[in-house]
């Protein structure tokens, strides 16, 4: 029989996590949003003061910067409330009352960069030099001052905050349609038992020996999207158009390159990633031609891509901490001890499915707050990996607060993948330094395998991807489902050479999974935060004690730095591809060692 999952209201309290940490209840958050209304008419009353006197403009800044702690918070909890259920309205709604809130603030406060930038220079610096208490905002004027071209007059600023929310409706409705409404239908396993199909469990299910059960569970879930396909390229084709709009608006020659100018990356940068992917793809054929082998396949499909080479290595959630922490131990005390209580004691992580529970996993949390985990924690070696993963962002975002004040406790998209992938790099080194036997060796393989995939394959084909779309957007030409679906079935029968056959319909509607894909150009840097990671990690695993404290400095950076100016503090210089080789020759290592493996 097919397996059902539990509702929300059935998840045991110790496998969810403890939301308590940002508001005990409703009536508490509620309390909190009113309050932020009341705040507004008192940021308001700041705009053309600014410039006036420098404990006036330190208490504005003060000001705002609190408001915006506020409000993280309040959108953390909604956030977090509903993508443990997005099939409850209630949650739903909070999240949207949040959404408007938050697009009212940044209405509210549109008139602060403008009017910064137009104070004389000279007399802004002064007032810095004359308040102490303005010397840690310097870092934010000068990235103001960077941006100056891209900055409209107040009324247009206010303007382009306004448009915020309706913007997002692209992202929300995605959700709900993929996580909330979208069905499949059961997949049949080689006995005829049905297993049930959904965004959470569908992982699971591609990891099975039983290929019947595979391909039937891979077919199931891409016609599930491929029956939705037009609405779902309807609704990306919006936020796509979003980005150029928000880009034109604010005069960048293009949305890729308002994307990369917000962090300060050069677009060498990007092209960096996109051409090292490229070059690399023979990796990828002949691991693809090693797996077809020994599989006994004469090609395999997608459904294949993650099919056990070995016995199937199982752990309970507690076994999965328990490694966790320990691969994590090269990092200091501090690190493991916090990683620890973290997820134990302190509840940061929601582990498994339920109904309506927002697929994949995630790391969240806001400043003065813990971090949260949620996963759909399976039990296999590549969730324990996806738990170092999220475990890495956490403690990325719990070294940062511990060292910046709020206008810096953020860090940029480029970095943040760079501490989980780290992490990952960590647990293979743990894991294989205990000399496995054969089996076990063989599913770490294949972990590390399925993790540069998604970061050194996939991500840079959806990349390629996103730009091709945005390029027509930008050109004004159509965007449609078909179209979208053979741009990335093409780049996928490239990527994946001879050994691989790919169903232009099956594999082209993949980009359709991706909510990444709704955050302008974010994919790309997984595959410089794998880079990145691995080339810093090996350092870190042969007991380099002062690379372990240029790793933990580039932690506690958060956005006081630009972020290639943090990975610079790690020793790492993204500006060159070296990084990038260097990650494609630790896979072509795992792609030997396979190979030798499996004869």
């Amino acid at each position: 029989m097919a397996k059902t999952l539990p509702r929300r209201s059935e998840v045991v309290l110790q496998d969810t996590w403890d939301i308590t940490n940002v508001y005990p209840d409703i009536t508490a958050w509620q309390a909190d949003a009113q309050r932020l209304e009341t705040e507004l008419p008192k940021l308001a009353a700041y705009a053309g003061t600014l410039g006036d006197a420098p404990a006036t403009l330190l208490a504005a800044l003060q000001h705002f910067e609190q408001a915006q702690v506020l409000m993280g918070r309040l959108f953390v909890y909604t956030s977090m409330n509903f993508d443990v259920d997005t099939t409850n309205q209630a949650a739903a709604a909070l999240r949207d009352q949040a959404i408007g809130l938050y697009a009212r603030l940044g209405a509210t406060t549109a008139f602060v960069e403008p009017e910064l930038l137009a104070l004389e220079p000279a007399h802004l610096d002064g007032m810095i030099a004359a308040e102490p208490g303005l010397a840690v905002y310097r870092h934010l004027i000068e990235n103001l001052r960077r941006r100056a071209a891209h900055v409209r007059s107040g009324e247009v600023e206010q303007l382009l905050a306004q448009a915020a929310e309706p913007l997002s409706a692209a992202y929300s409705s995605y959700q709900m349609l993929a996580e909330g409404d979208l069905q499949f239908a059961d997949a049949l396993d080689a006995q005829g038992e049905p297993h049930t199909v959904t965004t959470s469990t569908i992982e699971e299910l591609l990891h099975s020996p039983d290929r019947t059960l595979r391909y039937n569970a891979w077919c199931s879930h891409q016609d599930g999207f491929l029956r939705f396909k037009n609405s779902i390229g309807s609704i990306y084709a919006g936020s796509v158009k979003g980005d150029v709009f928000n880009a034109r608006a604010r005069r960048y020659p293009s949305a890729l390159d308002a994307s990369l100018f917000a962090s300060n990356i050069p677009r060498t940068v990007y092209e960096n990633v996109i051409d090292a992917c490229n070059r690399h793809l023979p990796i990828w054929h002949r691991y693809w031609a090693i797996r077809r082998r020994a599989l006994g396949l004469e090609q395999i499909e997608a459904c294949d891509i993650f099919a056990p080479l070995g016995p199937t290595l199982r752990y309970s959630f507690d076994e999965a901490v328990a490694i966790v922490t320990q691969a994590v131990a090269p990092l200091g005390a501090t690190y493991q001890a916090t990683a620890q209580t973290g997820l134990t004691t302190q509840r940061w992580v929601d582990v498994y499915p339920n109904q309506g529970k927002t697929s994949g996993a995630y790391s969240s949390g806001s400043y003065g707050t813990h971090p949260f985990i949620l996963l759909n924690f399976d039990g296999t070696l590549v969730n324990v990996s996806t738990l170092a993963h999220e475990l890495g962002h956490s403690m990325h975002t719990w070294y940062t607060q511990q060292h910046q004040p709020p206008i810096y406790a953020d860090y940029a998209l480029f970095v943040a993948e760079v501490a989980s992938n780290f992490n990952q790099a960590l647990l293979r080194g743990h894991l294989l330094a205990k000399q496995p036997g054969r089996d076990e060796e063989i599913a770490i393989l294949e972990e590390a395998m399925s993790n540069f995939h998604r970061y050194l394959f996939l991500m840079p084909i959806l990349s390629q991807f996103e730009q091709h779309v945005h390029d027509q957007a930008e050109k004004g030409q159509p965007l449609t489902a078909t179209g979208m679906n053979r741009v990335l079935s093409d780049l996928f029968a490239r990527g994946y050479g001879p050994a691989v056959k790919v169903d232009p319909e099956r594999d082209g509607i993949v980009w359709a999974q991706f909510p990444h894909l709704y955050a302008n150009f974010y994919v790309y840097q997984y595959a410089s935060g794998i880079a990145a990671a691995n080339a810093l990690a090996v350092d870190v695993l042969r007991g380099d004690q002062e690379a372990q404290a240029k790793y933990l400095r580039f932690l506690g950076a958060g956005s006081s730095v630009y972020p290639l100016d943090a990975l610079q503090l790690a020793g790492i210089d993204m500006t060159s591809p070296e990084p990038l080789d260097r990650a494609f020759a630790v896979l072509e290592g795992f792609v030997s060692r396979l190979e030798a493996l499996l004869g």
